[in-house]
C-alpha cells in the first residue's frame, strides 16, 4: 500500500524485487530470487495463482511430460500422472507458492512500468504505484485473445467465441461446431469435442505439423528437445519422417504436407506443432472433417474461401493470442515489432532498461513450461550479480539490502 505525503501525493511502497504475474513463470522467478535472499513481492491481477490455467477448458492436459514441466525447488507429484490435467497443475501452482512462502498481492494488475528516482522502477498498478530496484514482467504469453475481425462477424447470429472462452465440450454434444484454426489449440479442442459427441469441422488456412504426445510409449517431447539444438533443416526432415511413420499421408483427409517443417515454422513465425489427442483418428475414420479457410460471416452462415457455405451451431476461433505488453513497457523500447520482448529469454536485460526482466514470453516445440525455470534462473543470477557490484559511483542505493553473501530464504 502507498502512503500519502503531507502535500497529498502518494509515496509508493518500495521493494527490492517485484514480479508481475503469479503463473508458472512468475512463481518460478520469484522463488529463485527469494532463494538468493531478495525481498520479493508478487503481483497478480486475479484472486488466485495460476489464473489463466484455471480459466482454460476442463479436459486440458499438459502436452509436456511431468518431468519437464516441474518448477525449481518443488516437484510435481507423481500421482498427477505423466501428463497432468489442468486442475492438477493449478493445485501444483498453489502448493508451489505455499512451499516457497511467496508473498502474492492479489487483485493488483500491472498497468505501466516507468523509470523512477534513484534508478528504481516505478510500477503503476490498479492498486496504486510501487517502486522496485528489480522488476520482472511475467504477465503471460497468452494475455490477449486474438479474435480476427472477419467481415460480417458482428452480425453473425450463431454462437461465436474465442478458444479462451471455451470451458467444456459437454454443452456441444450433438451440435455442429466449426473450429477456426488448425494449430495446437484448435486440434486439441477438436479432439475433446469429438469425444463428447459434437460434429466437428476444422477450417484450415495452413496445413499444420502434427504429432501425438507420445509414440511407442515414449514422450515425443524428448525428440523435440534434441531437435531444438539441431539446425532447422535437419529437425524438419526428422519431424516429417516421424509424422509419416505415425500417421501416414493425411493428404486425402484434408491435411497435406505442411509447407514448412516444424522447426523452421516455429523459428520464423513462433507457431509450434499441433499435438494430437484424438482428432487425427476421428478424421481418418470420418467422424470429423477439414474444410477451407473461413472468409466471412453472413447472418447464420459462414462462407469459406472456396465458396462453401456452412451453418454451424457454434464457431470457436482458435486464432492465437497477443502478449499485450505495449501499454506496459512499449514506451521503453524493449519490445520487438511483434510485441515480444527483445530479451525474451530472461537475461540479460535490455541495455536501455537495466534491472527490468521478462519471464515466460518464449517457448519452443519442446515446451514453454520447460523453458520457464531456465529463464527464471538467468534472471535470478543476473540480479544477484548486479546486486553484488553495488550501485555505480554517483548512483544511490534505492533499497537498503544486506551485503553479500546473502542467506537463502526459508523453504
Amino acid at each position: 500500500m502507498s502512503l500519502l505525503r503531507s502535500d497529498g501525493a502518494q509515496t509508493p511502497d518500495c521493494h527490492e524485487a517485484i514480479v508481475a504475474g503469479a503463473g508458472p513463470a512468475g512463481l518460478a522467478t520469484a522463488a529463485l530470487l527469494r532463494k538468493r535472499g531478495f525481498e520479493v513481492l508478487v503481483l497478480e491481477r486475479a484472486d488466485a495463482v495460476g489464473a489463466r490455467w484455471r480459466a482454460r477448458y476442463e479436459p486440458l492436459r499438459l502436452n509436456t511430460a511431468r518431468l519437464f514441466s516441474t518448477l525449481p525447488g518443488y516437484r510435481i507429484p507423481r500421482s498427477y500422472g505423466r501428463y497432468p490435467h489442468r486442475e492438477d497443475f493449478v493445485a501444483y501452482l498453489e502448493r508451489y507458492a505455499d512451499h516457497h512462502r511467496l508473498p502474492v498481492r492479489f487483485g493488483t494488475a500491472l498497468e505501466r512500468v516507468d523509470r523512477g528516482e534513484d534508478q528504481q522502477w516505478r510500477l503503476e498498478t490498479s492498486a496504486g504505484p510501487l517502486l522496485a530496484r528489480y522488476a520482472v514482467v511475467a504477465t503471460g504469453y497468452d494475455a490477449v485473445p486474438n479474435l480476427p475481425d472477419l467481415p460480417g462477424r458482428n452480425e453473425y447470429t450463431g454462437e461465436l467465441i474465442h478458444a479462451a472462452d471455451f470451458r467444456s465440450p459437454g454443452p456441444y454434444r450433438d451440435r455442429e461446431v466449426l473450429i477456426v484454426g488448425s494449430g495446437n489449440t484448435g486440434v486439441d479442442i477438436a479432439g475433446h469435442l469429438i469425444a463428447a459427441g459434437a460434429r466437428v469441422s476444422v477450417a484450415m488456412r495452413t496445413p499444420p505439423n502434427i504429432f501425438p504426445r507420445e509414440w511407442l510409449g515414449m514422450p515425443l517431447q524428448v525428440s523435440a528437445i534434441v531437435a531444438d539444438r539441431m539446425p532447422a533443416k535437419i529437425g524438419d526432415v526428422g519431424g516429417f519422417v516421424l509424422q509419416r511413420l505415425i500417421f501416414g499421408d493425411l493428404t486425402r483427409y484434408g491435411i497435406p504436407r505442411a509447407p514448412e517443417g516444424f522447426q523452421t515454422k516455429f523459428r520464423r513465425s513462433l507457431v509450434g506443432a499441433a499435438v494430437d489427442d484424438g482428432f487425427v483418428e476421428a478424421l481418418t475414420s470420418g467422424r470429423a472433417r477439414v474444410v477451407a479457410q473461413l472468409e466471412r460471416f453472413e447472418g447464420a452462415e459462414v462462407v469459406l474461401l472456396d465458396g462453401t457455405r456452412l451453418r454451424p451451431d457454434a464457431v470457436i476461433c482458435a486464432t492465437g493470442y497477443r502478449r499485450g505488453l505495449e501499454p506496459i513497457v512499449g514506451h521503453l523500447g524493449v519490445l520487438r515489432p511483434d510485441g515480444i520482448p527483445v530479451h525474451y529469454d530472461g537475461a540479460p536485460e535490455h541495455s536501455a532498461a537495466r534491472r527490468l526482466y521478462f519471464s515466460g514470453f518464449w517457448g519452443s516445440n519442446s515446451g514453454q513450461i520447460r523453458l520457464m525455470p531456465i529463464h527464471a534462473r538467468r534472471i535470478a543470477r543476473a540480479a544477484a550479480r548486479d546486486l553484488a557490484k553495488g550501485p555505480p559511483v554517483g548512483e544511490p542505493s534505492s533499497v537498503q539490502a544486506p551485503a553479500p553473501p546473502r542467506q537463502p530464504a526459508p523453504g
